[in-house]
């Protein structure tokens, strides 16, 4: 299996009956499915050469999710928000790393994000920026903190995206806090905890996912939950969340 489909396979592991992923290499503009279309194009018309293919690969890869959901392949658009508008019953998310752009789609049901990155360790300088107190001690095997905190980075990138369709929020990396479940060296659980209400939905509201380790990148899924409320569960101190961290998120690939 090619490292694109092992990609894939991994976020359809992730996130469950009903979820397709198709990984397509940046620069296959060239294929005919990966022509953008005219509404598409319209948003790239001032991008650089290198965030048009970025951007064509990603809608390319959509258009193979859509079909092969047993739907047709169609044009996703980007919202004056920066986000994809997905067609008519559609949920989707898309990502882009080193080279690969991935599509994950599903028919209706719960928001989510999907997020791939480089599985190296995240610039020190960073980790006071995405990181509260405390949340870069939690132990995975074969670990060290950078490595850590590039999941912890990944997992709120995901979850700022399984938010965002329902609250239209631009987040920070304090607006939530990751919890690393069940790790192991290959893979594990997470959840991401809201600091503060968003939209509908309150503070403590989980979402909840997992990550895989492929070669050389992580792939990260994070659920909305089905409900806000259903989101919402005891135990969770707003002391806790504290950071000084005012970075934004999904500063690779806004919410698309």
């Amino acid at each position: 299996m090619s490292e694109a489909a092992q990609v894939a396979a991994r976020i359809e592991a992730l996130g469950g009956p009903g979820l397709v992923a198709c990984a397509v290499w940046i620069g296959a503009e060239g294929a005919p499915d990966c022509a953008l279309a005219p509404e598409e194009a319209s948003a790239m018309a001032r991008a650089v050469p290198a965030r048009r293919a970025e951007f064509a690969a990603g809608r390319c890869a959509a258009r193979r999710a859509m079909q092969r959901l047993g739907q047709a392949a169609q044009p996703v658009p980007m919202r004056p928000d920066r986000s994809p508008h997905w067609p008519e019953g559609l949920r989707g998310s898309i990502s882009h790393e080193a080279g690969l752009a991935v599509a994950a789609l599903r028919l209706g049901g719960a928001a989510f994000g999907i997020d791939i990155a480089p599985a190296a360790p995240l610039d020190r300088d960073l980790h006071d920026e995405i990181a509260a107190p405390g949340e870069l001690d939690q132990p995975v095997p074969g670990f060290d903190r950078g490595m850590i905190a590039r999941l912890v980075f990944s997992a709120k990138e995901a979850a700022y995206k399984a938010q965002f369709p329902e609250s239209g929020l631009v987040l920070g990396f304090e607006a939530m806090r990751v919890e690393i479940t069940a790790a192991g060296p290959a893979g594990g659980g997470l959840v991401a905890r809201l600091a503060r209400p968003a939209g509908p939905y309150g503070a403590g509201t989980a979402f909840r996912g997992g990550w895989r380790r492929i070669g050389a990148r992580f792939a990260v899924l994070m659920q909305a939950p089905a409900s806000a409320a259903e989101g919402c569960r005891p135990g969770f101190a707003l002391r806790n969340t504290a950071s000084r961290g005012r970075a934004r998120m999904a500063s690779r690939d806004g919410v698309s």
